[in-house]
């Protein structure tokens, strides 16, 4: 029985270390704690036009806001079921899905690539819109597409 019991305690942490930690990048900033590289040996437009060509080819659609890179697809119907409703779904609301990605000169010729992802409801409407950030939990899919930013200027 005590066998079982430090096997479920064990278990249980694993877990709890799983969904808190995914994601998380120790000794990073804050700003850099949900998806980042770091990308040295390139310019700045190199970095952009990669980061374009990668978030376009999965799907996304590019705009800029000052420093930032925002790129933006639809969600899944199970999204906007999630943060508008079934009736809203329905009606044919659509939740989207926003990056925000930033480029940060760490000096030396090195840049580090961030971005936050967020669920945005109510999107296009400028009274009722709502960006909802993921948790760093859900970050892993934006890492990857970061980390093929990084890899293709290899």
């Amino acid at each position: 029985m005590k066998t079982f019991a430090t096997l479920l305690g064990f278990l249980s942490l694993s877990l709890a270390c799983g969904l808190f930690g995914a994601g998380c990048h120790l000794g990073q900033p804050a700003s850099a704690s949900f998806a980042s590289v770091t990308i040295s040996g390139k310019s700045a437009g190199q970095i952009r036009d990669a980061t374009v060509a990668v978030f376009r080819e999965n799907g996304f659609r590019a705009s800029a806001a000052g420093q930032q890179l925002i790129f933006e697809r639809e969600g899944s119907r199970a999204n906007t079921i999630s943060r508008d409703g079934l009736v809203a779904a329905q009606a044919g609301a659509a939740t989207l899905v926003r990056v925000r990605v930033e480029l940060v000169d760490l000096g030396s010729g090195s840049y580090r690539l961030q971005c936050h992802a967020f669920m945005v409801s109510s999107a296009g409407d400028s009274f009722f819109e709502e960006e909802h950030q993921l948790a760093n939990f859900r970050s892993r899919p934006y890492q990857d597409l970061l980390d093929e930013v990084a890899k293709r200027l290899k």
